[in-house]
Protein backbone atom coordinates (compact mmCIF):
# COMPACT_ATOMS: atom_id res chain seq x y z
CA UNK A 1 0.00 0.00 0.00
CA UNK A 2 1.03 3.62 -0.49
CA UNK A 3 0.87 5.82 2.59
CA UNK A 4 2.39 9.16 3.42
CA UNK A 5 3.86 9.22 6.92
CA UNK A 6 6.24 11.57 8.71
CA UNK A 7 9.73 10.35 9.55
CA UNK A 8 10.23 9.97 13.28
CA UNK A 9 13.48 11.70 14.17
CA UNK A 10 13.69 11.95 17.96
CA UNK A 11 15.75 9.11 19.51
CA UNK A 12 14.47 7.04 22.46
CA UNK A 13 15.45 7.80 26.03
CA UNK A 14 18.99 7.05 27.14
CA UNK A 15 17.98 4.27 29.55
CA UNK A 16 15.97 2.59 26.79
CA UNK A 17 18.93 2.76 24.40
CA UNK A 18 21.22 1.32 27.07
CA UNK A 19 18.88 -1.58 27.85
CA UNK A 20 18.37 -2.39 24.15
CA UNK A 21 22.12 -2.31 23.55
CA UNK A 22 22.72 -4.63 26.48
CA UNK A 23 19.96 -6.98 25.32
CA UNK A 24 21.43 -7.12 21.81
CA UNK A 25 24.81 -8.02 23.28
CA UNK A 26 23.35 -10.74 25.48
CA UNK A 27 21.45 -12.27 22.58
CA UNK A 28 24.59 -12.33 20.46
CA UNK A 29 26.35 -14.06 23.34
CA UNK A 30 23.62 -16.67 23.58
CA UNK A 31 23.85 -17.31 19.84
CA UNK A 32 27.46 -18.37 20.36
CA UNK A 33 26.25 -20.95 22.88
CA UNK A 34 23.35 -22.20 20.81
CA UNK A 35 24.47 -25.80 20.91
CA UNK A 36 23.26 -28.83 22.83
CA UNK A 37 24.33 -29.77 26.37
CA UNK A 38 22.52 -32.60 28.10
CA UNK A 39 23.46 -31.24 31.54
CA UNK A 40 23.21 -27.51 30.62
CA UNK A 41 26.64 -26.80 32.13
CA UNK A 42 27.29 -23.93 29.72
CA UNK A 43 23.91 -22.29 30.35
CA UNK A 44 24.26 -22.63 34.12
CA UNK A 45 27.58 -20.81 33.95
CA UNK A 46 26.07 -18.03 31.88
CA UNK A 47 23.14 -17.79 34.28
CA UNK A 48 25.46 -17.42 37.28
CA UNK A 49 27.77 -14.85 35.66
CA UNK A 50 25.00 -12.69 34.20
CA UNK A 51 22.87 -13.09 37.33
CA UNK A 52 25.69 -11.82 39.53
CA UNK A 53 26.23 -8.90 37.15
CA UNK A 54 22.55 -7.92 37.27
CA UNK A 55 22.42 -8.26 41.05
CA UNK A 56 25.38 -5.86 41.43
CA UNK A 57 24.51 -3.24 38.81
CA UNK A 58 20.75 -3.34 38.11
CA UNK A 59 18.02 -2.46 40.64
CA UNK A 60 15.68 -5.35 41.24
CA UNK A 61 12.69 -3.27 40.09
CA UNK A 62 14.26 -2.86 36.62
CA UNK A 63 15.45 -6.42 36.18
CA UNK A 64 12.09 -7.75 35.02
CA UNK A 65 11.65 -4.81 32.64
CA UNK A 66 15.03 -5.63 31.13
CA UNK A 67 13.99 -9.28 30.83
CA UNK A 68 10.83 -8.46 28.88
CA UNK A 69 12.63 -5.96 26.64
CA UNK A 70 15.03 -8.71 25.61
CA UNK A 71 12.09 -11.02 24.91
CA UNK A 72 10.51 -8.40 22.65
CA UNK A 73 13.74 -8.21 20.66
CA UNK A 74 13.85 -11.97 20.48
CA UNK A 75 10.27 -12.21 19.21
CA UNK A 76 11.15 -10.09 16.16
CA UNK A 77 13.80 -12.53 15.00
CA UNK A 78 13.11 -15.68 12.99
CA UNK A 79 15.32 -18.67 13.69
CA UNK A 80 15.87 -21.55 11.33
CA UNK A 81 15.63 -24.90 13.11
CA UNK A 82 17.73 -27.00 10.77
CA UNK A 83 19.58 -29.09 13.35
CA UNK A 84 17.28 -31.07 15.69
CA UNK A 85 19.90 -30.74 18.45
CA UNK A 86 19.93 -26.91 18.37
CA UNK A 87 17.48 -25.45 20.90
CA UNK A 88 15.21 -22.48 20.29
CA UNK A 89 16.74 -19.16 21.35
CA UNK A 90 13.79 -18.59 23.67
CA UNK A 91 14.79 -21.68 25.66
CA UNK A 92 18.31 -20.36 26.17
CA UNK A 93 17.04 -16.93 27.15
CA UNK A 94 14.56 -18.36 29.66
CA UNK A 95 17.17 -20.68 31.12
CA UNK A 96 19.60 -17.83 31.74
CA UNK A 97 17.35 -14.95 32.82
CA UNK A 98 13.98 -16.08 34.16
CA UNK A 99 13.44 -15.89 37.93
CA UNK A 100 10.53 -17.13 40.00
CA UNK A 101 9.85 -13.68 41.50
CA UNK A 102 8.90 -12.12 38.16
CA UNK A 103 5.28 -11.02 37.74
CA UNK A 104 4.69 -11.82 34.05
CA UNK A 105 5.48 -14.87 31.97
CA UNK A 106 4.79 -15.62 28.30
CA UNK A 107 5.90 -18.80 26.55
CA UNK A 108 5.45 -18.58 22.74
CA UNK A 109 4.91 -21.47 20.36
CA UNK A 110 7.86 -23.88 20.40
CA UNK A 111 8.23 -26.32 17.52
CA UNK A 112 10.44 -28.93 19.16
CA UNK A 113 9.27 -31.36 21.82
CA UNK A 114 12.63 -31.12 23.59
CA UNK A 115 12.34 -27.33 23.88
CA UNK A 116 8.88 -27.52 25.42
CA UNK A 117 10.01 -30.16 27.92
CA UNK A 118 13.08 -28.08 28.83
CA UNK A 119 11.02 -24.94 29.50
CA UNK A 120 8.41 -26.81 31.55
CA UNK A 121 11.07 -28.60 33.58
CA UNK A 122 12.83 -25.27 34.19
CA UNK A 123 9.62 -23.64 35.43
CA UNK A 124 8.93 -26.55 37.76
CA UNK A 125 12.45 -26.52 39.26
CA UNK A 126 12.47 -22.74 39.79
CA UNK A 127 9.02 -22.88 41.39
CA UNK A 128 9.96 -25.55 43.92
CA UNK A 129 9.18 -25.37 46.80
CA UNK A 130 7.85 -21.79 47.17
CA UNK A 131 6.14 -21.41 43.80
CA UNK A 132 6.19 -18.49 41.36
CA UNK A 133 5.15 -14.89 41.95
CA UNK A 134 3.67 -14.68 38.45
CA UNK A 135 0.30 -12.92 38.28
CA UNK A 136 -0.12 -13.09 34.48
CA UNK A 137 0.94 -16.23 32.58
CA UNK A 138 0.51 -17.00 28.87
CA UNK A 139 1.39 -20.56 27.86
CA UNK A 140 1.08 -20.73 24.06
CA UNK A 141 3.86 -23.23 23.45
CA UNK A 142 1.82 -26.08 21.94
CA UNK A 143 1.08 -26.26 18.22
CA UNK A 144 -1.78 -28.78 18.53
CA UNK A 145 -4.12 -30.08 21.26
CA UNK A 146 -2.58 -33.58 21.04
CA UNK A 147 0.24 -33.02 23.50
CA UNK A 148 2.32 -35.92 24.79
CA UNK A 149 1.83 -37.62 28.16
CA UNK A 150 5.14 -36.20 29.34
CA UNK A 151 4.17 -32.65 28.42
CA UNK A 152 0.76 -33.02 30.06
CA UNK A 153 2.39 -34.25 33.27
CA UNK A 154 4.88 -31.37 33.29
CA UNK A 155 2.17 -28.74 32.69
CA UNK A 156 0.25 -30.06 35.69
CA UNK A 157 3.38 -29.80 37.86
CA UNK A 158 4.04 -26.25 36.68
CA UNK A 159 0.43 -25.13 37.33
CA UNK A 160 0.75 -26.17 40.97
CA UNK A 161 3.39 -23.46 41.38
CA UNK A 162 1.22 -20.62 40.03
CA UNK A 163 -0.49 -19.73 43.29
CA UNK A 164 -0.76 -15.97 42.69
CA UNK A 165 -2.20 -15.95 39.18
CA UNK A 166 -4.80 -13.38 38.21
CA UNK A 167 -4.75 -14.05 34.47
CA UNK A 168 -4.00 -17.37 32.74
CA UNK A 169 -3.80 -18.17 29.02
CA UNK A 170 -3.47 -21.90 28.38
CA UNK A 171 -3.93 -22.62 24.69
CA UNK A 172 -4.52 -26.10 23.25
CA UNK A 173 -3.27 -27.96 26.32
CA UNK A 174 -5.90 -27.76 29.06
CA UNK A 175 -7.84 -30.85 30.10
CA UNK A 176 -10.21 -31.62 32.96
CA UNK A 177 -7.40 -32.61 35.35
CA UNK A 178 -5.58 -29.32 34.73
CA UNK A 179 -8.76 -27.36 35.38
CA UNK A 180 -9.12 -29.15 38.71
CA UNK A 181 -5.54 -28.17 39.64
CA UNK A 182 -6.21 -24.56 38.63
CA UNK A 183 -9.35 -24.49 40.76
CA UNK A 184 -7.44 -25.72 43.82
CA UNK A 185 -4.23 -23.71 43.30
CA UNK A 186 -5.04 -20.38 41.62
CA UNK A 187 -7.39 -18.95 44.23
CA UNK A 188 -7.25 -15.34 43.00
CA UNK A 189 -7.71 -16.09 39.28
CA UNK A 190 -9.81 -13.47 37.48
CA UNK A 191 -9.33 -14.36 33.81
CA UNK A 192 -8.76 -17.70 32.04
CA UNK A 193 -8.39 -18.38 28.31
CA UNK A 194 -8.61 -22.02 27.16
CA UNK A 195 -8.67 -21.49 23.39
CA UNK A 196 -8.66 -24.74 21.34
CA UNK A 197 -8.29 -26.95 24.42
CA UNK A 198 -10.57 -29.67 23.08
CA UNK A 199 -9.91 -31.93 26.08
CA UNK A 200 -11.48 -29.39 28.45
CA UNK A 201 -15.13 -30.45 28.95
CA UNK A 202 -18.13 -29.69 31.14
CA UNK A 203 -16.66 -31.95 33.83
CA UNK A 204 -13.52 -29.80 33.85
CA UNK A 205 -15.65 -26.70 34.40
CA UNK A 206 -17.29 -28.37 37.38
CA UNK A 207 -13.84 -29.25 38.75
CA UNK A 208 -12.64 -25.69 38.16
CA UNK A 209 -15.56 -24.29 40.16
CA UNK A 210 -15.45 -27.03 42.80
CA UNK A 211 -19.01 -28.15 42.11
CA UNK A 212 -18.07 -31.78 42.76
CA UNK A 213 -16.52 -30.94 46.17
CA UNK A 214 -18.22 -30.20 49.47
CA UNK A 215 -17.97 -26.44 48.85
CA UNK A 216 -17.45 -24.36 45.75
CA UNK A 217 -14.01 -23.12 44.77
CA UNK A 218 -12.94 -19.58 45.63
CA UNK A 219 -12.74 -18.97 41.88
CA UNK A 220 -16.52 -18.68 41.84
CA UNK A 221 -16.12 -15.32 43.58
CA UNK A 222 -13.15 -14.06 41.53
CA UNK A 223 -13.66 -15.15 37.90
CA UNK A 224 -14.68 -12.18 35.75
CA UNK A 225 -13.60 -13.32 32.27
CA UNK A 226 -13.68 -16.83 30.77
CA UNK A 227 -12.80 -17.80 27.19
CA UNK A 228 -13.85 -21.34 26.16
CA UNK A 229 -13.79 -20.87 22.39
CA UNK A 230 -13.17 -24.08 20.39
CA UNK A 231 -13.10 -26.29 23.48
CA UNK A 232 -15.08 -29.37 24.52
CA UNK A 233 -17.32 -27.31 26.81
CA UNK A 234 -21.00 -27.32 25.86
CA UNK A 235 -23.99 -25.20 26.83
CA UNK A 236 -24.15 -27.07 30.16
CA UNK A 237 -20.66 -25.95 31.19
CA UNK A 238 -21.23 -22.41 29.95
CA UNK A 239 -24.45 -22.15 31.94
CA UNK A 240 -22.66 -23.49 35.04
CA UNK A 241 -20.19 -20.61 34.74
CA UNK A 242 -23.06 -18.12 34.55
CA UNK A 243 -24.90 -19.73 37.43
CA UNK A 244 -22.04 -19.99 39.92
CA UNK A 245 -19.83 -16.97 39.11
CA UNK A 246 -21.66 -13.85 40.36
CA UNK A 247 -18.97 -11.42 39.08
CA UNK A 248 -18.54 -12.97 35.62
CA UNK A 249 -18.55 -10.08 33.12
CA UNK A 250 -17.33 -11.74 29.91
CA UNK A 251 -17.96 -15.25 28.60
CA UNK A 252 -16.57 -15.98 25.13
CA UNK A 253 -17.36 -19.13 23.18
CA UNK A 254 -17.75 -20.26 19.57
CA UNK A 255 -21.03 -18.84 18.33
CA UNK A 256 -21.81 -21.72 16.02
CA UNK A 257 -21.37 -24.52 18.53
CA UNK A 258 -24.09 -24.39 21.21
CA UNK A 259 -25.41 -20.84 21.13
CA UNK A 260 -29.04 -21.87 20.53
CA UNK A 261 -29.12 -24.38 23.41
CA UNK A 262 -27.34 -21.87 25.65
CA UNK A 263 -29.86 -19.11 24.94
CA UNK A 264 -32.73 -21.58 25.42
CA UNK A 265 -31.44 -22.31 28.93
CA UNK A 266 -31.25 -18.59 29.71
CA UNK A 267 -34.73 -17.93 28.34
CA UNK A 268 -36.22 -20.85 30.28
CA UNK A 269 -34.53 -19.67 33.46
CA UNK A 270 -35.89 -16.14 33.07
CA UNK A 271 -39.42 -17.32 32.32
CA UNK A 272 -39.45 -19.57 35.41
CA UNK A 273 -37.49 -17.57 37.98
CA UNK A 274 -36.64 -14.15 36.46
CA UNK A 275 -32.99 -14.91 37.20
CA UNK A 276 -30.47 -12.33 35.95
CA UNK A 277 -26.74 -12.61 35.25
CA UNK A 278 -23.88 -10.09 35.45
CA UNK A 279 -22.48 -10.40 31.89
CA UNK A 280 -21.56 -7.08 30.29
CA UNK A 281 -21.21 -8.28 26.69
CA UNK A 282 -23.43 -10.66 24.75
CA UNK A 283 -23.83 -12.02 21.21
CA UNK A 284 -27.52 -12.51 20.56
CA UNK A 285 -28.79 -14.35 17.46
CA UNK A 286 -32.58 -14.39 17.90
CA UNK A 287 -35.49 -15.79 15.91
CA UNK A 288 -38.48 -14.63 17.95
CA UNK A 289 -39.42 -11.46 19.80
CA UNK A 290 -40.21 -13.39 23.02
CA UNK A 291 -36.79 -14.99 23.19
CA UNK A 292 -35.10 -11.65 22.54
CA UNK A 293 -37.02 -10.00 25.37
CA UNK A 294 -36.25 -12.80 27.83
CA UNK A 295 -32.55 -12.98 27.02
CA UNK A 296 -32.01 -9.21 27.10
CA UNK A 297 -33.91 -9.00 30.40
CA UNK A 298 -31.60 -11.67 31.82
CA UNK A 299 -28.58 -9.36 31.45
CA UNK A 300 -29.41 -5.98 33.04
CA UNK A 301 -25.71 -4.98 33.15
CA UNK A 302 -25.08 -5.26 29.40
CA UNK A 303 -22.65 -2.68 28.03
CA UNK A 304 -21.89 -4.33 24.67
CA UNK A 305 -24.74 -5.87 22.69
CA UNK A 306 -24.39 -7.74 19.40
CA UNK A 307 -27.64 -8.65 17.63
CA UNK A 308 -27.90 -10.88 14.57
CA UNK A 309 -31.52 -11.37 13.57
CA UNK A 310 -34.05 -11.22 10.74
CA UNK A 311 -36.85 -9.89 12.94
CA UNK A 312 -38.94 -7.03 11.58
CA UNK A 313 -39.52 -5.31 14.93
CA UNK A 314 -38.18 -5.18 18.47
CA UNK A 315 -40.26 -6.74 21.24
CA UNK A 316 -43.04 -4.37 22.23
CA UNK A 317 -42.15 -4.60 25.94
CA UNK A 318 -38.46 -3.80 25.42
CA UNK A 319 -37.68 -0.35 26.82
CA UNK A 320 -34.68 1.82 27.57
CA UNK A 321 -34.58 0.45 31.13
CA UNK A 322 -33.66 -3.00 29.81
CA UNK A 323 -30.66 -1.54 27.91
CA UNK A 324 -29.83 1.38 30.15
CA UNK A 325 -26.10 0.55 30.28
CA UNK A 326 -25.52 -0.36 26.64
CA UNK A 327 -22.93 1.95 25.06
CA UNK A 328 -21.70 -0.35 22.27
CA UNK A 329 -24.13 -1.81 19.71
CA UNK A 330 -23.42 -4.16 16.82
CA UNK A 331 -26.18 -5.26 14.47
CA UNK A 332 -25.97 -7.65 11.55
CA UNK A 333 -28.05 -9.78 9.24
CA UNK A 334 -31.00 -7.38 9.45
CA UNK A 335 -33.57 -7.57 6.64
CA UNK A 336 -35.74 -4.62 7.69
CA UNK A 337 -34.74 -1.10 8.79
CA UNK A 338 -37.48 -0.93 11.43
CA UNK A 339 -35.49 -2.87 14.04
CA UNK A 340 -32.49 -0.55 13.64
CA UNK A 341 -34.82 2.43 13.87
CA UNK A 342 -36.32 0.96 17.04
CA UNK A 343 -32.90 0.50 18.64
CA UNK A 344 -31.95 4.08 17.78
CA UNK A 345 -35.17 5.32 19.35
CA UNK A 346 -34.53 3.42 22.58
CA UNK A 347 -30.78 3.78 23.13
CA UNK A 348 -29.54 6.02 20.28
CA UNK A 349 -28.36 8.98 22.41
CA UNK A 350 -26.38 6.76 24.81
CA UNK A 351 -24.46 4.75 22.18
CA UNK A 352 -20.72 5.50 21.84
CA UNK A 353 -19.86 2.67 19.43
CA UNK A 354 -22.07 1.52 16.54
CA UNK A 355 -21.21 -1.28 14.10
CA UNK A 356 -23.54 -2.19 11.24
CA UNK A 357 -22.67 -5.32 9.26
CA UNK A 358 -24.34 -7.04 6.31
CA UNK A 359 -27.76 -5.42 6.43
CA UNK A 360 -30.15 -5.85 3.51
CA UNK A 361 -31.48 -2.31 3.33
CA UNK A 362 -30.15 1.21 2.76
CA UNK A 363 -28.55 2.88 5.78
CA UNK A 364 -29.22 6.62 5.96
CA UNK A 365 -26.05 8.12 7.44
CA UNK A 366 -27.80 11.38 8.35
CA UNK A 367 -30.44 9.54 10.37
CA UNK A 368 -27.66 7.68 12.21
CA UNK A 369 -25.86 10.94 12.97
CA UNK A 370 -29.02 12.65 14.20
CA UNK A 371 -30.34 9.83 16.39
CA UNK A 372 -26.94 8.77 17.85
CA UNK A 373 -25.65 12.15 18.95
CA UNK A 374 -23.04 10.69 21.34
CA UNK A 375 -21.44 8.43 18.73
CA UNK A 376 -17.62 8.24 18.91
CA UNK A 377 -16.92 5.22 16.68
CA UNK A 378 -18.88 4.19 13.58
CA UNK A 379 -18.21 1.05 11.50
CA UNK A 380 -20.27 -0.03 8.49
CA UNK A 381 -19.37 -3.23 6.65
CA UNK A 382 -20.96 -4.72 3.53
CA UNK A 383 -23.94 -2.38 3.32
CA UNK A 384 -25.47 0.35 1.15
CA UNK A 385 -25.09 3.82 2.64
CA UNK A 386 -27.01 6.90 1.51
CA UNK A 387 -28.15 10.36 2.58
CA UNK A 388 -31.49 12.11 2.84
CA UNK A 389 -32.59 13.65 -0.50
CA UNK A 390 -32.49 17.43 -0.48
CA UNK A 391 -36.22 17.59 -1.29
CA UNK A 392 -37.03 15.86 2.03
CA UNK A 393 -34.71 17.92 4.21
CA UNK A 394 -36.94 20.99 3.96
CA UNK A 395 -39.54 19.36 6.20
CA UNK A 396 -37.11 18.92 9.13
CA UNK A 397 -35.15 21.49 11.14
CA UNK A 398 -31.34 21.33 10.77
CA UNK A 399 -29.63 19.01 13.27
CA UNK A 400 -25.97 18.93 14.23
CA UNK A 401 -24.58 15.59 13.01
CA UNK A 402 -21.75 13.56 14.56
CA UNK A 403 -20.58 16.15 17.12
CA UNK A 404 -18.38 13.59 18.96
CA UNK A 405 -17.44 11.17 16.16
CA UNK A 406 -13.69 10.43 16.18
CA UNK A 407 -13.30 7.11 14.34
CA UNK A 408 -14.94 5.98 11.06
CA UNK A 409 -14.49 2.63 9.32
CA UNK A 410 -16.35 1.79 6.08
CA UNK A 411 -15.51 -1.51 4.32
CA UNK A 412 -17.18 -2.94 1.21
CA UNK A 413 -19.83 -0.25 1.30
CA UNK A 414 -21.85 1.02 -1.67
CA UNK A 415 -22.51 4.75 -1.63
CA UNK A 416 -25.94 5.84 -2.82
CA UNK A 417 -25.49 9.37 -4.24
CA UNK A 418 -28.04 12.10 -3.72
CA UNK A 419 -29.60 13.77 -6.78
CA UNK A 420 -27.27 16.17 -8.59
CA UNK A 421 -28.46 19.79 -8.30
CA UNK A 422 -29.55 21.61 -11.46
CA UNK A 423 -28.08 22.93 -13.61
CA UNK A 424 -25.54 20.11 -13.88
CA UNK A 425 -21.89 21.18 -13.96
CA UNK A 426 -20.08 20.73 -17.27
CA UNK A 427 -18.43 17.33 -17.51
CA UNK A 428 -14.67 17.24 -18.07
CA UNK A 429 -13.07 14.03 -19.19
CA UNK A 430 -9.57 15.47 -18.88
CA UNK A 431 -9.91 16.81 -15.29
CA UNK A 432 -12.65 14.99 -13.39
CA UNK A 433 -11.09 15.88 -10.03
CA UNK A 434 -11.58 19.61 -10.64
CA UNK A 435 -15.38 19.47 -10.82
CA UNK A 436 -16.97 21.73 -8.15
CA UNK A 437 -19.88 19.30 -7.83
CA UNK A 438 -19.39 15.55 -8.50
CA UNK A 439 -21.32 14.34 -11.51
CA UNK A 440 -22.57 11.37 -9.49
CA UNK A 441 -23.90 13.46 -6.59
CA UNK A 442 -22.88 13.83 -2.95
CA UNK A 443 -22.54 10.70 -0.79
CA UNK A 444 -22.45 9.64 2.85
CA UNK A 445 -18.67 10.08 2.83
CA UNK A 446 -19.10 13.78 2.02
CA UNK A 447 -21.58 14.08 4.89
CA UNK A 448 -19.35 12.41 7.48
CA UNK A 449 -16.28 14.46 6.55
CA UNK A 450 -18.29 17.69 6.47
CA UNK A 451 -19.96 17.30 9.87
CA UNK A 452 -17.40 15.25 11.90
CA UNK A 453 -15.52 18.08 13.57
CA UNK A 454 -13.77 15.71 16.03
CA UNK A 455 -12.63 13.12 13.48
CA UNK A 456 -9.24 11.54 14.22
CA UNK A 457 -9.20 8.30 12.19
CA UNK A 458 -10.96 7.78 8.86
CA UNK A 459 -10.50 4.48 7.00
CA UNK A 460 -13.10 4.08 4.29
CA UNK A 461 -13.94 2.65 0.90
CA UNK A 462 -13.57 5.40 -1.68
CA UNK A 463 -16.04 6.74 -4.21
CA UNK A 464 -15.67 8.39 -7.64
CA UNK A 465 -17.84 11.19 -6.29
CA UNK A 466 -15.07 12.44 -3.99
CA UNK A 467 -12.99 14.93 -6.01
CA UNK A 468 -10.27 17.43 -5.19
CA UNK A 469 -12.80 20.25 -5.28
CA UNK A 470 -15.11 18.30 -2.96
CA UNK A 471 -12.32 17.81 -0.43
CA UNK A 472 -11.34 21.47 -0.68
CA UNK A 473 -14.92 22.54 0.00
CA UNK A 474 -15.15 20.09 2.94
CA UNK A 475 -11.93 21.41 4.50
CA UNK A 476 -13.21 24.94 4.01
CA UNK A 477 -16.23 24.12 6.18
CA UNK A 478 -14.57 21.62 8.53
CA UNK A 479 -10.75 21.95 8.73
CA UNK A 480 -10.42 18.53 10.43
CA UNK A 481 -7.91 19.91 12.92
CA UNK A 482 -7.95 16.66 14.93
CA UNK A 483 -7.43 14.30 11.96
CA UNK A 484 -4.48 11.93 12.35
CA UNK A 485 -5.17 9.19 9.81
CA UNK A 486 -7.01 9.32 6.47
CA UNK A 487 -7.12 6.14 4.36
CA UNK A 488 -9.38 6.06 1.30
CA UNK A 489 -9.00 2.73 -0.49
CA UNK A 490 -10.19 1.08 -3.68
CA UNK A 491 -13.90 1.67 -4.39
CA UNK A 492 -14.04 -1.02 -7.09
CA UNK A 493 -13.69 -4.79 -7.25
CA UNK A 494 -12.50 -7.31 -9.78
CA UNK A 495 -9.81 -6.90 -12.44
CA UNK A 496 -10.78 -3.33 -13.32
CA UNK A 497 -10.73 -1.37 -10.08
CA UNK A 498 -11.93 2.22 -10.10
CA UNK A 499 -9.70 5.13 -9.13
CA UNK A 500 -10.60 7.72 -6.52
CA UNK A 501 -10.32 11.08 -8.36
CA UNK A 502 -8.09 12.60 -5.68
CA UNK A 503 -4.70 13.89 -6.85
CA UNK A 504 -1.52 15.30 -5.37
CA UNK A 505 -3.45 18.54 -4.94
CA UNK A 506 -5.51 16.88 -2.18
CA UNK A 507 -2.40 15.48 -0.50
CA UNK A 508 -0.83 18.93 -0.29
CA UNK A 509 -4.12 20.43 0.85
CA UNK A 510 -4.50 17.90 3.65
CA UNK A 511 -0.93 18.52 4.80
CA UNK A 512 -1.57 22.25 4.92
CA UNK A 513 -4.99 22.15 6.60
CA UNK A 514 -4.63 19.27 9.09
CA UNK A 515 -1.80 20.00 11.55
CA UNK A 516 -1.99 16.61 13.35
CA UNK A 517 -2.14 14.43 10.23
CA UNK A 518 0.24 11.45 10.45
CA UNK A 519 -0.92 9.10 7.68
CA UNK A 520 -2.51 9.58 4.23
CA UNK A 521 -3.36 6.66 1.92
CA UNK A 522 -3.95 4.47 0.04
CA UNK A 523 -2.36 6.39 -2.83
CA UNK A 524 -2.36 3.36 -5.13
CA UNK A 525 -6.10 3.92 -5.47
CA UNK A 526 -5.83 7.69 -5.93
CA UNK A 527 -5.07 9.55 -9.12
CA UNK A 528 -1.43 9.78 -8.04
CA UNK A 529 1.18 8.11 -10.22
CA UNK A 530 4.20 6.25 -8.75
CA UNK A 531 6.63 9.06 -9.70
CA UNK A 532 4.34 11.56 -7.99
CA UNK A 533 4.34 9.48 -4.82
CA UNK A 534 8.11 9.62 -4.60
CA UNK A 535 8.21 13.38 -5.18
CA UNK A 536 5.33 14.38 -2.88
CA UNK A 537 7.56 14.37 0.19
CA UNK A 538 9.91 17.02 -1.15
CA UNK A 539 6.93 19.14 -2.23
CA UNK A 540 5.38 18.89 1.23
CA UNK A 541 8.44 19.22 3.45
CA UNK A 542 10.88 20.97 1.13
CA UNK A 543 13.43 18.20 1.68
CA UNK A 544 14.54 15.24 -0.47
CA UNK A 545 14.53 12.93 2.54
CA UNK A 546 12.14 10.34 1.15
CA UNK A 547 12.30 6.58 1.25
CA UNK A 548 9.80 4.47 -0.67
CA UNK A 549 10.05 0.79 0.18
CA UNK A 550 8.93 -2.36 -1.60
CA UNK A 551 5.39 -1.99 -0.24
CA UNK A 552 5.30 1.59 -1.66
CA UNK A 553 5.20 3.25 1.72
CA UNK A 554 6.28 6.89 1.62
CA UNK A 555 7.75 8.54 4.70
CA UNK A 556 7.72 12.34 4.89
CA UNK A 557 9.59 14.49 7.44
CA UNK A 558 7.68 17.55 8.57
CA UNK A 559 9.68 20.41 10.00
CA UNK A 560 6.55 22.34 10.94
CA UNK A 561 5.32 19.72 13.41
CA UNK A 562 6.76 18.68 16.75
CA UNK A 563 9.37 15.95 16.50
CA UNK A 564 7.97 12.44 17.13
CA UNK A 565 9.60 10.31 19.77
CA UNK A 566 11.77 7.89 17.86
CA UNK A 567 13.05 7.06 14.39
CA UNK A 568 12.09 4.12 12.21
CA UNK A 569 14.04 4.98 9.03
CA UNK A 570 17.52 3.83 8.01
CA UNK A 571 19.56 7.03 7.97
CA UNK A 572 22.54 7.19 5.59
CA UNK A 573 23.22 10.69 4.16
CA UNK A 574 24.05 13.52 6.57
CA UNK A 575 21.87 16.61 6.84
CA UNK A 576 21.08 19.22 9.48
CA UNK A 577 17.50 19.22 10.87
CA UNK A 578 16.46 21.27 13.92
CA UNK A 579 19.88 20.98 15.49
CA UNK A 580 20.04 17.20 15.09
CA UNK A 581 22.79 15.73 12.93
CA UNK A 582 21.15 12.91 10.97
CA UNK A 583 21.87 10.64 8.04
CA UNK A 584 19.12 10.56 5.44
CA UNK A 585 18.79 8.08 2.55
CA UNK A 586 18.59 9.12 -1.07
CA UNK A 587 15.09 8.87 -2.62
CA UNK A 588 14.44 5.37 -3.90
CA UNK A 589 11.41 3.85 -5.58
CA UNK A 590 10.67 0.12 -5.65
CA UNK A 591 7.27 -0.76 -7.01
Amino acid sequence: MSYLRPVKLQPPRLEVCASLSWSHYVLSLLRQHRHFFSDHICLRSLRQVLGDHLARHIPHTLEEELFHRGLSLLSREVWQQGDPLIPDMYVLYMFVFYKADMKQLEVPSLARHADRVTVLDLLYNLGTPHGHQVTMAKLKMFSSPNISIEESYLVKRVLRGFMHLRSLVLWKAADDAMLQIIGLTCRTLESIDLWKSIKATDLGVRHLLGLEAQSNSRLCKTLSRVMIRDTGVTDEGAYSLLLHCPVLESLEFSHGSFIKQFLDRIEESYVRTHRTFPLRSMFLPVLTEDSMYSVVSSFPHLEELSIWTTLRHLPADLTQEHLSRVTSLKVGGLSHPSILTGLHAIIGPQINVLKIETVHFDVNIEVVGAECSGLEELSIINARVGVTPSTEKMAFPPVKLFPKLSKVYFFLVSYLPSPVPLPRPPHSVHAPSSLPVPSTGYTALHTVLTHGTQLETVQVTGTPAMTDSCLEEILGRNPLVHLRKLVISNPGTGDSPMVVPLTARSVLLLHRKCPLLQCVGDLRHWAVSPPQRSSLASQVAGSPAVQQAVWTKVRIPSSCRARPRHTSVLLQRETETDGWRLKVPEPTVRL
